[in-house]
């Protein structure tokens, strides 16, 4: 299984526009080729959320887990399901939750959330 984790920001259009300044999602997904969990990733994301970076993709399997390790719900939701998505928002008016710099310049965008450089 596909473990990306994606840095977001919301769309205007959207529900969390006014509640959430980005979330970091990890996107579970039973897909045996990378380059399909990705595409599959990026498409159920990108319907409400814009994603300005990814912070990390990688292959898990169930022995990859400790006792107790509070993932593994996500692991047997997809299990199950095919995929799962957890959303780690944070509020509003933080720059975000590690509280990193913004880049602005070359920015075409006057929402903040926008501006972020993660690559």
């Amino acid at each position: 299984m596909w473990c990306i984790t994606f840095h977001v920001v919301p769309k205007p259009a959207t529900p969390e526009y006014e509640k959430s300044g980005g979330a970091y999602v990890d996107c579970w997904l039973l897909y045996a080729w990378e380059d399909g969990a990705e595409h599959l990733a990026r498409y159920e994301v990108e319907k409400e959320w814009i994603i300005i970076g990814e912070q990390g993709r990688s292959w898990i399997d169930f022995k990859d887990f400790e006792p107790g390790d509070p993932d593994i719900e996500y692991f047997d939701q997809a299990m199950i399901d095919g995929g799962t998505f957890v959303y780690n928002l944070y509020p509003l008016k933080a720059d975000d939750e590690r509280d990193e710099d913004f880049e602005i310049e070359n920015a075409t965008s006057s929402d903040r959330r926008l501006l972020r450089n993660d690559n």
